[in-house]
């Protein structure tokens, strides 16, 4: 994981998002990360460079991400995914203001990018303010996990901040005695990908699965969460989509979307 882009529009929400950036690369020189700006004409194209000399100033210092800046027009998404083919970027991070619970439907800019990026995503929310990344949640449903390559992203930050992952399984009907022949799959794949960064495999029952992973979260003190979304069943309560959207508006840690 060496390129990082990071949306920044100047806001709190994207300083706090380069915030936690400069720290998730743990003052690694090989990482860079790449600021990208959309600006609406000439003059808001010198402004906005003008602006990020102000911003990197402060991250300009021995053993520090190098800090590459970008002010482009036209629209976040289709430049973001140009991005990615011409300076092979690995992750976005990306900063979130979220939505009430009551707002659900609301389509946020960072929502609607992790909907449409083909590539990890790493949302930040607003509040969250700290850095510590010792454990990860990551959600699984009920299916098989047929697309493994995701993982390989997990195994890599946890193998950096040396994080052990707990896997959650949300079910929302009740859940049978012992293993099916998909968990024990499962339960293969993520001691053989995650190696001894794999905690333990949790399943708990509850109607809503979003409500049961963020209850786990707050009971667990968890420092992120990683979702695969494909590993959750379609047509249910939560599709895959559905539930991407609301834990990008609603989680109160770092959302880490394996796609």
């Amino acid at each position: 994981m060496k390129n990082i882009l990071i949306p920044f529009d100047f806001s709190e929400v994207s300083k706090n998002a380069l915030e936690y950036a400069v720290k998730f690369a743990d003052k690694d020189p090989l990482i860079n990360l790449f600021l990208l700006n959309i600006a609406d004409g000439n003059n808001d194209l010198k402004a906005s460079e003008e602006n990020f000399k102000k911003i990197i100033q402060k991250y300009n210092k021995p053993l520090f991400p190098e800090i590459h800046t970008m002010v482009k027009t036209g629209e976040l998404v289709p430049s973001i995914i140009q991005l990615q083919k011409e300076l092979k970027i690995d992750l976005i991070i990306m900063g979130t203001r979220g939505a009430n619970l009551e707002e659900e439907n609301i389509a946020t800019t960072t929502s609607r990018l992790v909907q449409e990026a083909d590539l990890p995503v790493l949302v930040i929310p607003e509040k969250y303010r700290k850095f510590r990344l010792n454990t990860i949640i990551l959600s699984l449903g009920n299916e098989k996990i047929a697309d493994r390559f995701p993982l390989y992203v997990l195994l890599e930050v946890s193998r950096k901040h040396k994080a052990q992952v707990h896997v959650l399984t949300i079910q929302q009907k009740e859940m049978a005695m012992g293993y099916s022949e998909d968990d024990e799959s499962n339960e293969n794949t993520l001691n053989y990908f995650l190696e001894m960064f794999y905690s333990h495999h949790s399943f708990h029952e509850n109607g809503d699965i979003e409500k049961g992973i963020l209850e786990y979260i707050a009971k667990n003190d968890m420092d992120m969460l990683a979702i695969m979304p494909k590993t959750h069943l379609p047509g249910s309560e939560a599709s895959p989509g559905r539930l991407t959207r609301l834990l990008t508006l609603h989680s109160n840690v770092p959302l880490l979307v394996l796609d």
